[in-house]
């Protein structure tokens, strides 16, 4: 974790506005700051997370020659302010500065802590880091990486995985993990689009060995009063995918791809998805193209009207009377039992379910009618003293 020294102008009233912007309302946000402190805003109760694929590949790879990727960028600083958590998917570093930008431009609107992928080394059999970087208007007081053991196809160049970040909000913690997994490119033979499906389902296993592995290290009473959440593109759609003509995904588990996700995410304890939380459903993140005021620039001709839901924000609730933690108790940090008991329910993080929102980041006057060929999504939760 790294932190930049800035001051903050005043974002409050961000929440309550459009975050479908045109040049107007860009000047608008930037003459409407009010003076404010850094405490007054730290002190705050509700805190707004945002999960992104932004979209920012490294040169010289876009999508019907040019992704206009500076000028998307451009765009989106005007919007740091809107929120105090990020965490962004393809943000890679090479042949670029663009992820750079986003970090100095982050600690200006406030954001000044953050976490980054790592970038590869010389030798390494990658071309690029994994794209992941989280900013944080709250200190990062703990933060780590983890990369998957396989990526293939399009996937192979990029060093893809996870990054974790242990946020430290008034008294309590967030414990949050950006991930990234194994894209299916659908313009592919099914051998390959099969086999992104499957090493996508190893990639899974792994994201579920790291996070327990994480919250064995945590006292359970700071689990207990904080917020475990998972974030990020899981390249796995909630909805029965046409285009996958093998629809299950191996034999042995005969459900979808999602189905599967969620049972194997249940092996940490109780998983919401704060999307189907919300609407008993899932909307769209990505292909949504059939209205002319969505993305037709951004988005693979392969991809368009594709009408999937990629990008999650799963909340984990740690059950420790599962044998997946009883087989490996003498791991456990040495948590106060008195501590844990002493808990109050009211002064627990919690996440405000009706607050989530699909972020599709639409601009006018621009040659690209989004900022990514993702929407966002986001959500707020509420933390007191």
């Amino acid at each position: 974790m790294k932190e930049f020294s800035n001051d903050i102008s005043n974002e409050e009233k961000y929440h309550s506005m459009s975050i479908n912007v045109d040049d107007n309302q860009i000047n608008e946000i930037n003459t409407s700051l009010g003076d404010i402190s850094d405490n007054q805003i730290l002190n705050k109760n509700t805190i707004k997370l945002l999960t992104y694929n932004f979209f920012s590949r490294p040169p010289p790879v876009n999508t019907n020659g040019t992704d206009y990727k500076d000028s998307r960028l451009n765009d989106f600083i005007e919007l740091l302010p809107y929120f105090d958590i990020i965490c962004f998917q393809e943000v890679f570093t090479t042949f670029n500065d663009r992820k750079h930008r986003l970090i100095r431009e982050g600690a200006k609107a406030g954001l000044k802590y953050y976490v980054s992928a790592k970038v590869p080394s010389f030798f390494s059999k990658y071309i690029s880091d994994g794209g992941l970087l989280i900013l944080s208007r709250y200190e990062i007081v703990e933060n780590d990486t983890y990369d998957y053991y396989l990526n293939v196809s399009g996937d192979c160049v990029s060093k893809k995985g996870i990054l974790y970040a242990k946020i430290k909000i008034k008294d309590k913690y967030l414990f949050l993990f950006n991930t990234h997994l194994q894209a299916s490119y659908y313009d592919e033979s099914q051998t390959n689009i099969n086999t992104t499906i499957q090493v996508r389902t190893g990639q899974i296993e792994e994201l579920i060995n790291y996070v327990y592995n994480k919250i064995l290290t945590v006292p359970r009473h700071e689990i207990k009063k904080g917020l475990v959440l998972i974030a990020g593109d899981f390249n796995i759609d909630a909805h029965d995918n046409k285009y996958v003509k093998e629809r299950y995904i191996l034999p042995k588990y005969n459900i979808s791809e999602y189905e599967l996700l969620k049972l194997k995410l249940n092996k940490l304890g109780k998983v919401i998805d704060l999307m189907e939380k919300k609407y008993n459903d899932h909307l769209y993140t990505f292909g949504n193209n059939d209205k002319p005021e969505y993305d037709h620039v951004l988005t693979g001709k392969a991809e368009l009207n594709m009408k999937q839901t990629l990008d999650y924000i799963w909340e984990i609730f740690p059950d420790y009377n599962l044998d997946i933690y009883k087989n490996n108790s003498d791991k456990y940090y040495n948590s106060n039992e008195d501590e844990e008991n002493l808990v109050d329910e009211k002064n627990k993080i919690k996440v405000l379910y009706d607050t989530l929102k699909v972020e599709e980041f639409l601009i006018k006057n621009r040659p690209y009618q989004q900022l990514s060929d993702h929407f966002g999504v986001s959500v707020e939760f509420f933390a007191t003293y």
